[in-house]
């Protein structure tokens, strides 16, 4: 075997990383927490996290589905909030209600999206859209 291919192999893989890892983050905006394929306990109200570039207000979008509208944005039928910042992060804790029917005691499959509202200047688009990062609620 050529002394070459592991090399390029090596090359090539290091070419990857970084786009798996920027892909974690769109117009600016990262989501922090709750990460990607983890869970929040039931009955209990997590603190949604987000860095964002630029400026404007960040706002926090959960829903039991990851269909976005027309503009990127998924539905804020479980719960929708303005982040506030606090050392350099956008943080979010929904109000909760202890009451069966109420999102955060019903588990599931849950997403969640921040977006940033920044209108000023000459953007087209002031509403920008983050990932959607998908969770559970556990427990019940």
């Amino acid at each position: 075997m050529s002394a070459r291919l592991p090399l390029s192999l090596l090359v090539s893989g290091l070419l990857v990383l970084p786009a798996s890892a920027s892909a974690a983050t769109k117009n600016g905006i990262t989501p922090v927490a709750p990460k990607a394929g983890t869970s929040v306990p039931a009955g209990k109200s997590p603190t949604f996290k987000a860095r964002a570039k630029g400026p404007g207000t960040v706002w926090v979008h959960v829903c039991k589905s990851r269909k976005q509208d027309r503009n990127g944005v998924i539905c804020h039928k479980a719960s929708i909030g303005q982040a506030r910042q606090q050392a350099g992060v956008f943080r979010y804790t929904p109000q909760f209600f202890d009451f069966p029917a109420f999102w955060l005691n019903s588990p599931g499959t849950y997403y969640w999206q921040a977006r940033r509202i920044a209108c000023q200047g000459t953007t087209s688009d002031c509403r920008q859209e983050g990932p959607i990062v998908k969770f559970r609620v556990t427990g019940g």
